[in-house]
């Protein structure tokens, strides 16, 4: 048996192939919209309930900025009195899941939740959410907040680098540093978000101002809970922290007597009753722990020793902080007065070379961030990472969009595989990975 050659023109092999590239590309199309229209009808790995247009939600025909493809009410029948849940479709290809609270709710509140109630470990929005529901405490709302560090081999995992305060306790401030790429003095560095008693919002960098005096002796404390090292040499570790204070060959002095918990103004009384040169101290339910890297801590080891007493000051600047009862930091400030950044826009026009620590800043991510207007309460997060469904967006992309949907001032949170936001009982937005990873503390909207 001869086999039978083949005559057909090469040309027509080619042409043949082009049309089966043509119909493997419009297939792949077909497949990425369908994924997206069901991504619209679908969020999240656990349903929440679109509803129909009603007087709390935007009509079709209502004028909205060029930015917004699309604005649907989320869940309507649930929503109390001065909250609402939006998700929004930037024109960009992301999706933005946004809690509001009208500032004037009289049954509403912000407030935060620390991780597991301490700085080490970390828990997720979910586990802190119905934590806080055996407690009493009813949440409506809750994002993703603070940075900090995962994990590293001092077993510090869940440690915050942000201010935290709760319920008035001073529960983590650091050193200002130019972590991110940008120096803290710039209006566009490490920023805090505070609620003052009279209910005014505050958004600016937070400073410790805190002092040890023993007979004519000061020491200026650095920051709370946070790592004792040479850019950060002394460092309050309060039983918020954890069982001990993880430093390795620092040295540590115990102090007892003193009133706690810690707050934006203080000053009391204290007595050393234990001395400690090897670090990784036990920090007592009834006191602290100061720690002192090595370097300066040789020096003081000497002048402190048992049954040593003296005067534990802190002063929080700006003054309006001293006062402050609920607290968060992030990272970078995106808008003020509704204005963006001026750094965050050289940032974009450089392609994040002006702020080389944050370059991640100028692509597109999953965010979350907090946001304020005259009137109004922000949680926000950006779906990323998702093809057919949001790409995310960079810093100046997040900015320039709240700016149009009303938002006036806006600090980013921790963004990535962490950026969730829960709302009436559910993840709403579709995290990175398809499940909640845990965090380190948690912005909330509640019930009063």
């Amino acid at each position: 048996m001869h086999e039978k050659k083949d005559h057909r023109n090469p040309l027509h092999k080619l042409i043949a192939l082009c049309i089966l590239i043509l119909l493997f590309i419009t297939a792949l199309n077909v497949m990425r919209m369908l994924e997206d229209n069901g991504s619209e009808s679908s969020t999240n790995r656990v349903d929440v309930k679109e509803t129909p247009p009603t007087s709390n939600t935007v009509h079709a025909k209502e004028t909205r900025p060029k930015s917004v493809r699309d604005r649907k009410s989320l869940d309507t029948r649930r929503w109390p009195d001065g909250f609402q849940l939006y998700r929004y479709l930037w024109v960009g290809n992301a999706a933005v899941y946004v809690a509001e609270m009208d500032r004037d709710a009289r049954n509403l509140r912000f407030d935060v939740e620390l991780a597991n109630s301490q700085i080490i470990g970390r828990e997720t929005v979910t586990g802190a959410t119905r934590r806080l529901k055996k407690n009493g405490i009813q949440s409506l709302a809750g994002v993703n907040g603070s940075f900090g560090i995962r994990s590293d081999g001092y077993g510090r995992g869940g440690m915050i680098f942000n201010l935290h305060i709760q319920d008035g306790e001073l529960v983590s401030i650091p050193k200002l540093l130019d972590r991110w790429g940008y120096s803290p003095p710039s209006p566009w560095g490490e920023t805090s978000f505070g609620v003052t008693p009279d209910g005014e919002y505050l958004l600016e960098a937070v400073y410790l101002n805190g002092k040890l005096r023993i007979g004519e002796e000061t020491l200026k404390i650095d920051a709370v809970n946070q790592i004792c090292d040479s850019l950060c040499p002394v460092v309050l570790y309060t039983p918020r922290f954890g069982r001990s204070t993880l430093t390795r060959r620092c040295y540590e002095f115990t102090l007892k007597e003193l009133t706690l918990p810690l707050t934006g103004k203080y000053t009391s009384r204290f007595v050393v009753t234990a001395v400690n040169s090897r670090g990784n101290s036990i920090i007592p339910s009834d006191g602290v722990v100061l720690a002192i890297e090595p370097s300066l801590g040789y020096k003081w080891y000497r002048k402190i020793p048992r049954s040593t007493t003296g005067e534990l000051e802190i002063a929080l600047t700006p003054e309006k902080w001293q006062t402050v009862q609920v607290g968060i930091g992030g990272n970078l400030r995106l808008l003020r007065n509704g204005e963006i950044e001026p750094e965050l826009i050289e940032f974009s026009r450089t392609r994040g070379v002006s702020a080389y620590g944050h370059r991640n800043g100028a692509q597109r991510h999953p965010r979350s961030a907090l946001g304020f207007s005259d009137d109004k309460l922000f949680l926000i997060v950006v779906d990323g990472r998702r093809p057919g469904h949001s790409l995310g967006m960079t810093l100046y992309d997040m900015a320039s969009f709240f700016r149009d949907i009303g938002v006036k001032n806006a600090i980013n949170f921790d963004g990535g595989s962490s950026s969730a936001l829960w709302a009436l009982g559910d993840i709403v937005n579709r995290p990175a990975h398809d499940y909640e990873r845990p965090i380190f503390n948690v912005a909330l909207i509640r019930k009063k």
